[in-house]
């Protein structure tokens, strides 16, 4: 029964091992790419909110008669 189980475990689990990791790097690059796009997203808010203190405002509160 030994030489059986262990000839199992030779012949089989490096094949579900090696299926669970690519399934599992499947699934973190998925979520690499989900997490760039909201990087992305939020850096060109950032940029955006940047691009708006920068700008001069100028306010005329003058009332012309």
């Amino acid at each position: 029964m030994k030489k059986l189980k262990n000839w199992l475990l030779l012949r089989f689990l490096p094949v579900w091992a090696k299926e669970s990791v690519y399934r599992e790097n499947q699934m973190l690059k998925q979520k690499i790419a989900s997490q760039q796009n909201e990087i992305d997203r939020l850096n060109a808010y950032i940029a955006g909110l940047e691009y708006g203190a920068r700008r001069r405002v100028t306010i005329n509160n003058e009332v012309k008669q």
